[in-house]
């Protein structure tokens, strides 16, 4: 009677609590929260002139969370590429702990950290191994920075994703996205697991779309997909980032998905859209994912994908393509051509009706309903950015933050900017937005940056 007991608890849990888990709007996780909207809830100014600037950290593509103390203080959490997580006092930018992870191997952190409800955090790093490989470790700290466990991916997994985490009631779930099986069967797998207080309890791990390699070398191959790791993980595990627009341009790599999980109906939906071969959309049943729907694709590199309250999944891709599913039922429901690659997440209006998309080099606002771009007076709303990123736009009420060349805040329509010229972002890494509209962002530089955005 234990097991059907449990799982019923389970259910019924994320039943009763479903609802209102994803209401809070302090930007714990990346891109915000769950759903990986990108918005903040909070009408904010122009992020013009810093409040404060941290001391350097070697950071790069990870993107900086926010959480609470004890004391119902704000804390902004981040990891760094010589393994540290760091937290820092929001009112004033100073350090108040950093928490270095040590073993055999180079260790790096270079995905956003998530923060719980309870306040602890989840982070994920990753060991350089004598072989070449490289493997993951889910780490949970608690916010006095004291280490409470750690699970190492089995059969060499690996992410640079960031875990997605959906606290409900006394249950705190994990979500994370691992590719498995090394440079012999690689594999990409979603992974459940459960905070148990001392230890983390694999609940169920679903295998995505099964991969077949090309062994005849006319097309993608292993050794194809590993190039590409290895040239994505060149660029994100060395501090700093070397591009410069006119010498070394960004190159079109970028960290492996991270899942959005839409919690408005009774089960959790997770969608995602990976660098392998799958796109699809599972749900969570209180003790196993099902699958709703998956596709093959063929070996497209995506970014994360980002849902809607409408539960439509929106995810750009490097051959400049940006496409919208019904998460649903999988139905392919527009397609728009940003004319360069996309791998910032896109964000959304909080009505769900506009999508900011971030390319290469411009920013978009393209309607939620059936892709096209708006349309001003027959001008299309459409901006160049300063310098190239592939970070993803943050959204207020009323703001669009972009963390590129510059620090760039716009309107919706485009039409009125402020730019921070003293700022260079590093293309990588995503501003965080707080509840009462700061912005922080990290420089190329590695220090992190806080404007006071409130009107």
């Amino acid at each position: 009677m234990r097991c059907p007991l449990r799982k019923l608890l389970l259910i019924s849990t994320l039943a009763l609590v479903i609802g209102c888990a994803g209401a809070s709007t302090k930007w714990g996780q990346f891109h915000g929260g769950l759903s990986s909207q990108g918005y903040q809830s909070v009408e904010s100014g122009f992020a013009l002139s810093s409040a404060w600037t941290s001391e350097p950290y070697k950071i790069t593509s990870c993107s900086p969370v926010l959480g609470k103390d004890f004391e119902g203080k704000e804390v902004l959490y981040v990891g760094t590429t010589d393994a540290q997580l760091v937290a820092i006092d929001t009112e004033d930018g100073s350090q108040k702990w950093s928490r270095r992870f040590s073993g055999n191997g180079e260790i790096r952190i270079v995905s956003s950290p998530a923060v719980s409800e309870k306040g602890d955090i989840y982070v994920i790093t990753n060991r350089e191994m004598s072989d070449g490989g490289v493997h993951s470790t889910l780490q949970k700290v608690d916010q006095f920075s004291i280490p409470r466990w750690s699970y190492r991916f089995p059969e060499n997994g690996f992410t640079s994703g960031s875990p997605k985490i959906l606290t409900a009631g006394n249950q705190t779930l994990i979500f994370v996205y691992v590719m498995v099986g090394g440079r012999k069967a690689l594999q990409a797998e979603l992974f459940v697991l459960r905070d148990d207080q001392n230890q983390a309890e694999l609940l169920d791990r679903q295998r995505l779309v099964e991969c077949q390699y090309d062994i005849t070398g006319s097309g993608p191959g292993l050794d194809n997909i590993f190039d590409f790791l290895d040239a994505t993980w060149d660029l994100i595990a060395n501090f700093p980032v070397e591009f410069n627009v006119s010498v070394n341009p960004l190159p079109d790599n970028f960290v492996e998905p991270t899942p959005a999980i839409a919690i408005n109906k009774e089960r959790p939906l997770i969608a995602i859209a990976d660098n392998l071969c799958s796109l699809g959309a599972y749900e969570w049943g209180g003790m196993k994912l099902s699958d709703l729907w998956s596709k093959a694709h063929d070996f497209k590199k995506h970014s994360s994908t980002v849902l809607l309250p409408n539960e439509l999944m929106v995810f750009g891709r490097n051959d400049g393509k940006v496409l919208a599913y019904d998460a649903r039922t999988g139905v392919k429901m527009w397609e728009y051509d940003a004319g360069e690659p996309v791998l910032a997440t896109p964000a959304a209006s909080p009505s769900g009706q506009l999508i900011f998309v971030v390319s290469k080099s411009h920013i978009h606002v393209v309607s939620a309903s059936d892709g096209t771009i708006i349309d001003d007076i027959k001008l299309p709303r459409k901006l160049g950015l300063l310098g190239q990123t592939h970070a993803s736009p943050a959204v207020t009420a009323n703001r669009i933050y972009v963390s590129t060349g510059e620090m760039l805040t716009v309107s919706y329509d485009l039409k009125t900017r402020g730019h921070d010229t003293n700022f260079h972002g590093n293309g990588l890494s995503s501003v965080a937005v707080s509840g009462n509209g700061d912005v922080y962002a990290v420089g190329i530089d590695g220090k992190i940056r806080k404007y006071k955005g409130t009107k």
